[in-house]
């Protein structure tokens, strides 16, 4: 019966959402604008609104609100074609469906069961010991792997096939707690590694283009991955544990070693060499989109048979890849329209910073760069923000290199899943809710706010931040 008043809830909510939605949406489309905003950041506000409250209550599949932002966004001529359609020419794009491709095959080859079979035998037996062991698998990919992405989807399929041995069913609690833990993690302990997350490797170019501020890879593991990827990551393993706890059943495994397959062996080796190729992106130059779309080729001939024949048209998940370019090109509209401009001259007027004030300056702007992704998603921070710095550092007295490092405490912290593309795709690839995605986030925020902020700040102080 609850479940059944659960479900009449949800069905209730979504059409007065929608309608709510909508008609804001359609304020700012069809109002006048006020004085000094053009009509093209209102109808850039409208937009925006509509496509992050779809993308965060869920009310379309996601890659059907981003198909409707995309013809929006090009009907109203809100920005140029090439801007509104941007996120398709991203190499981040081509890096995911390369990834998805890996998952299919790896799936399809058994070769994630396999992995599961092993990584079982070396968890203990509580689910505190999975979530932990996941937690350093992630953490270890950071330094090896360039992108978020794709350690997404080449973890995610093995994720599932481990909690299937360890008895979890599809979209309960146990595995979906895995799927969580292995995504957040992956995320935000890659954001306190410089090459591992795009809004880091953003920040730390536009950090030296517009300001002369090298950001060197040491220099950016020492300020930010003790506290905000060593101690953020042990938070999220016990949050986890608590809210989606279950007992795992081991199976017994020494009855059940195969030989490789041949299609498992090509494909480890694909895996290996695309690894390596990532792993020395910075003697060879190539990105690591094209070695993944190289590797997704490979996978793909029909003749190695290392995935199924109809993988092209009914196992890749489209809708996420159309949602991720809705995404990259959303983030260029709020840029090259002005919005972002005037959102991050809003949270200057709005806070009162104080000359002198360390702490309260500090939190303030923390709070800021926590905040703002929830309008401009997590990779928009530092496009948003960096131009904005010298005036912070102004207002606030505090030291220019420190106002642009408290944009990692945004962009490594998500309040609502949507805000990061990694957590949509591994949520839809395991079949999580968007409710338990969410469940997550705003616990690890809650905690952000209340114990790691505080930390951090005592950490910057230690390593000289503050002048």
């Amino acid at each position: 019966m609850s479940e059944q008043t659960t479900l009449n809830k949800k069905l209730k909510f979504k059409p007065i959402a929608s309608v709510i939605i909508v008609l804001l949406a359609l304020s700012l489309f069809l109002l006048p604008p006020p004085e000094g905003v053009s009509q093209t950041v209102m109808r850039a506000g409208g937009l925006t609104l509509f496509a992050i409250g779809f993308w965060a209550t869920a009310i379309w599949p996601i890659g059907l609100t981003a198909i409707a932002f995309f013809f929006i966004a090009a009907l109203f001529a809100i920005q140029p074609l090439p801007v509104i359609f941007s996120g398709f020419t991203s190499p981040a794009l081509w890096l995911i469906f390369g990834g998805l491709v890996i998952g299919v095959s790896v799936n399809h080859t058994r070769l994630g069961e396999r992995l599961a079979h092993s990584l079982v035998a070396r968890f203990g037996g509580s689910y505190l010991a999975v979530i932990t062991g996941i937690a350093l698998v992630c953490m270890i990919l950071g330094f090896v792997m360039p992108s978020s992405m794709g350690r997404i989807v080449l973890l995610v399929p093995i994720i599932i096939a481990l909690g299937e041995k360890l008895g979890f069913e599809r979209g309960g609690r146990g595995q979906t707690g895995m799927i969580l833990s292995t995504a957040l993690i992956t995320f935000t302990s890659a954001g306190t590694i410089l090459p591992a997350l795009v809004p880091g490797m953003t920040l730390a170019g536009l950090s030296e283009s517009l300001y002369g501020i090298p950001v060197t890879y040491g220099g950016y593991l020492t300020l930010h991955f003790p506290i905000l990827g060593i101690v953020k990551c042990i938070f999220i393993i016990l949050v986890t544990t608590w809210l989606f706890s279950e007992k795992p059943y081991r199976e017994q495994m020494a009855s059940e070693h195969q030989p490789f397959s041949k299609e498992e062996r090509l494909l480890t080796i694909i895996l290996i060499a695309a690894l390596g190729l990532w792993v020395s992106d910075f003697a060879h130059g190539i990105s690591a989109a094209w070695i993944a779309l190289g590797a997704a080729i490979l996978i793909l001939i029909p003749g190695f048979n290392l995935a199924p024949p109809e993988a092209l048209s009914e196992k890749i998940d489209y809708g996420s890849i159309f949602y991720v370019a809705a995404v990259l090109g959303l983030s260029v509209v709020l840029s090259k329209s002005g919005l972002a401009s005037i959102a991050g001259e809003t949270f200057l007027a709005l806070f009162p910073f104080e000359k002198g004030a360390e702490a309260l300056n500090y939190g303030l702007l923390s709070a800021v760069s926590t905040f703002i992704p929830l309008l401009v998603t997590n990779p928009g921070v530092p496009a948003v923000l960096s131009p904005l710095a010298q005036d912070f550092a102004t207002s606030t007295g505090l030291p220019l290199e420190t106002v642009l490092m408290t944009q990692v405490i945004g962009f490594t912290n998500i309040v609502l899943p949507y805000q990061a593309s990694p957590l949509i795709i591994a949520m839809a690839m395991g079949g999580v809710r968007m409710i338990d995605g969410a469940k997550l986030t705003l616990w690890m925020t809650l905690i952000g706010l209340v114990i790691l902020i505080p930390v951090n700040y005592l950490w910057w102080h230690l390593n000289g931040l503050f002048g």
